[in-house]
């Protein structure tokens, strides 16, 4: 039985590095069309395709539905290998886990946009001509807005500069992200402990 587990987790951990090829393959023009990017997206397709529906995991420009489908054949990987090693089944165990899979999304969600916010920041406060500009800053602006206000719309219910919004969204991201990363440990810890 424990073999099967971890036969089980290894073929789970080898689709999961396919599929991950298979999505840095979109990254490049036309590599998606050689014999091996066809044969993968054979493979993989079908499976990344579960995920596309879930579209509040896209904004804007980003599509994030690709990490989603990566962490729950993670997660899968990660209880098949869980389960070969200790032999037990824990309901307590499976909660962290889940939690766990759960936050690192989300975590990666909010580190990207963090990166985001303040990449917009350094080029706004260094930019030497504060007027009109396009390109790749106005996309990025019209795609963060919507996030940015809404984050510093807690804080103030008067509208506010954009670069004031920024920075209290950068900050208040960062806060979230250390906090939720400290919370989500100690309930893991909690929901292992518990032994049932």
């Amino acid at each position: 039985m424990f073999s099967i587990f971890r036969l089980l987790a290894g073929v789970i951990s080898i689709y999961t590095l396919l599929c991950f090829i298979r999505i840095m393959l979109t990254w490049f023009p036309g590599a998606q069309y050689s014999t091996f990017g066809r044969i993968l997206c054979q493979l993989c397709d079908p499976y990344l395709n579960l995920f596309r529906n879930l579209t509040w995991f896209r904004f804007s420009m980003f599509d994030f539905t690709p990490a989603i489908a990566l962490c729950v054949l993670m997660a899968a990987s990660t209880v098949c290998s869980s389960l070969a090693a200790t032999g037990r089944f824990s309901i307590g165990g499976l909660l962290s886990l889940a939690i766990t899979m759960i936050w690192s999304v989300i975590s990666s969600l909010i580190f990207f946009a963090i990166i985001l916010l303040v990449v917009r920041l350094v080029v706004l406060l260094t930019r030497r001509d504060q007027g009109t500009y396009g390109g790749i800053w106005e996309q990025l602006d019209r795609s963060i807005s919507h996030i940015i206000f809404g984050i510093s719309g807690f804080f103030s219910k008067r509208p506010m500069p954009y670069k004031n919004a920024l920075i209290i969204s950068t900050v208040t991201l960062i806060v979230i992200w250390v906090a939720g990363r400290y919370l989500i440990a100690m309930l893991a810890t909690i929901l292992n402990s518990l032994g049932i």
